[in-house]
């Protein structure tokens, strides 16, 4: 009896700390999000549907870890010094976003629009690095450290068209609450279409779904194992999509994934 109850004590301990890791990478994602602004101790509660006094233990902990920082004059928190050193040992191992700097320079001057590499992430996808392009009017929808569900916006759709019917169902199900609730403009009910002119087409468009006015145009990129391993994406104002121009953006970019597909052979050797 004695060591069920002591099995029983650690299981609710690591289940315990467990959801405490949780919620402190909740938090800091939070953070992230809200880019150079911050958040306030408030908005953390709000989001993150925790207590106040659990919200400040947690950030207490981050901030001694240097993964949050607060702005003491205004008192918003943001994100810390130890997650930009994170970032800059990741994109060693990661080198997807040192290998697409070329093309994203290249998209960008061709086009004139902006150049956006994106990496999923679960039932999530995280937009690492945008070049700007010489056309004057923006679409600034979408940033590096910007957070989807895999099936909102170009490269969402690029990334869902990727996986088997089976894996698009399991993703269906797992972000259909989250694009009904988060993406109201966007059209869940014919997302199954629009994923299947993706593949048609070898090419995904966003053709304003998630912001009226804010085009996007992406594709998918594969590694050696034939994994999905990020999608490169043109976006724009509705105006910079109009006639044969989506065709154009489109052998752009199915020109830079065969170029970026053949680099990555040389870093990811198949299994």
């Amino acid at each position: 009896m004695t060591d069920d109850n002591d099995r029983g004590d650690a299981e609710r301990g690591a289940a315990s700390a467990s959801q405490t890791l949780d919620r402190a990478i909740h938090l800091v994602r939070l953070i992230s999000a809200a880019r150079g602004t911050g958040l306030a101790l408030s908005d953390l509660v709000r989001l993150a549907g925790l207590t106040k006094p659990t919200t400040r233990r947690l950030l207490v902990s981050l901030i001694d870890n240097g993964m949050v920082e607060q702005d003491l004059e205004n008192r918003r928190y943001h994100l810390g010094p130890e997650t930009y050193a994170f970032g800059v040992i990741a994109a060693e191992r990661f080198g997807i976003h040192r290998l697409a700097a070329d093309s994203l320079a290249r998209l960008a001057a061709l086009s004139g629009d902006a150049a956006l590499l994106s990496v999923q992430r679960g039932t999530e996808w995280v937009c690492l690095s945008r070049e700007e392009g010489s056309f004057p009017l923006r679409s600034h929808v979408l940033q590096p450290g910007d957070r989807h569900p895999v099936g909102a916006g170009a490269a969402g759709l690029a990334f869902i068209a990727a996986l088997s019917d089976d894996e698009i169902a399991e993703m269906l199900a797992v972000n259909a609450d989250r694009l009904v609730a988060d993406y109201p403009g966007h059209p869940a009910d014919a997302l199954r279409r629009l994923i299947a002119e993706t593949r048609a087409n070898g090419y995904a468009l966003n053709s304003g779904y998630v912001i009226k006015g804010s085009w996007g145009i992406a594709v998918a990129l594969r590694d050696p194992r034939s994994h999905t391993h990020a999608a490169l994406t043109i976006a724009g104002v509705e105006s910079r999509f109009t006639g044969g121009r989506v065709e154009e953006l489109a052998a752009m970019l199915i020109n830079e994934k065969t170029l970026l597909e053949q680099r990555l052979c040389g870093v990811i050797q198949p299994s």
